[in-house]
């Protein structure tokens, strides 16, 4: 008999594939992530970082109350001091100098919150003025363009508008994707127009803005109520949630360290074309495992009658057995081979 070829059949063809997936830039951190990205049926990205660049540049400071742009600068640039956001990024790199701000709290999907000199002070969307009492003005933005707004105690003090860039080959990670029998989905905290704008440059047909991480969550435990095998890719500390909650998990190598911490597998190479790639690996994957199970299995079925009759000398026999277990190796070995695998 062979059981090390049984025993082999798997763990050499996960093990070949994980090698092969980190060498293309994709870490695998848990053991079920090929074999449930093999089973994926849904897709779903969050927008910024993960189909844009994540790097938000500043392009208009627009004063709606008593503050000088410095001044604006300055107590949006002390809110965000602590965050990963890359709203804070680029908040921060326009700032001379931040105040510093006391009992500081994230509102995920909403904005922050703290207090200087006694006053209380809010960076936030616009669809979070509601909570404080407050309408939000008529502030023309164009397409593609994110809108904060700084508050101070019930007073308006400035609009931020910030811009990202698609990442230029998220279109064609998308069609591929797509290609491969993958339902893809965008869902994303932004403005429902700034989702829809970047849904329709990168042919997207399912997309939702404006949602907070729980009606993430409640999307993705809906799809899953349907039977549905769900991925999710995100970066950042709001998608740590919903990254938790998906069968399988993708977070950006430039995110934050919790959602690497929430995922099962991490993009270190930030080239979202490596994820079409994934699949295509793990689909191999499952189909190596079972020739390798198949095999093992075959010739211990044939193996043991002829040496119950025997027909299988003892040295025959020591051959065969490390013959089982060397043909499901270089089986396996085949997943290592990245020229061939993206010729396929």
């Amino acid at each position: 008999t062979c059981p090390c070829a049984l025993s082999l059949a798997t763990p050499a063809a996960v093990t070949a594939a994980t090698g092969a997936l980190t060498r293309s830039g994709i870490l695998t951190t848990r053991g079920h992530a090929l074999e449930t990205l093999a089973r994926t049926t849904h897709m779903i990205f969050d927008k910024t970082g993960t189909l844009t660049k994540g790097k938000l540049q500043l392009v208009r400071l627009m004063l709606l109350g008593n503050q000088d742009e410095e001044g604006c600068l300055s107590l949006a640039a002390g809110l965000e001091a602590q965050s990963e956001h890359p709203l804070a990024r680029a908040i921060l790199v326009q700032a001379d100098q931040r105040v510093s701000m006391e009992d500081i709290r994230a509102f995920p999907g909403k904005g922050l919150e703290g207090f200087y000199e006694g006053k209380r002070y809010w960076l936030g969307s616009p669809d979070s003025l509601s909570d404080l009492s407050l309408e939000s003005p008529d502030v023309k933005i164009e397409p593609g363009e994110t809108l904060v707004y700084l508050v101070e105690e019930s007073q308006l003090l400035a609009a931020f508008v910030l811009r990202d860039e698609i990442r230029p080959e998220a279109a064609n990670t998308i069609r591929v994707l797509r290609s491969m029998g993958l339902e893809v989905e965008l869902l994303s905290g932004d403005r429902p127009e700034t989702v829809a704008h970047v849904a329709e440059k990168l042919g997207i047909q399912t997309h939702s803005g404006g949602m907070l991480p729980d009606d993430k969550l409640s999307r993705i435990k809906e799809l899953q109520g349907q039977g549905k095998v769900v991925a999710m890719v995100g970066d950042g500390v709001n998608d740590a949630p919903v990254l938790a909650a998906a069968q399988v998990s993708v977070a950006m190598g430039g995110g934050s360290q919790l959602a690497h911490a929430s995922a099962d597998m991490v993009l270190l190479s930030e080239h979202l074309e490596r994820l079409p790639e994934a699949v295509f690996v793990a689909r191999r994957t499952l189909g190596i495992i079972r020739q390798n199970l198949g095999w093992a299995i075959g010739y211990n079925l044939i193996a043991l009658p002829l040496a119950a009759a025997g027909w299988i000398a003892p040295w025959m026999a020591a051959i065969g057995m490390s013959a089982s277990s060397l043909i499901v190796v270089v089986n396996a070995l085949r997943l290592s081979d990245n020229e061939r695998k993206r010729s396929n």
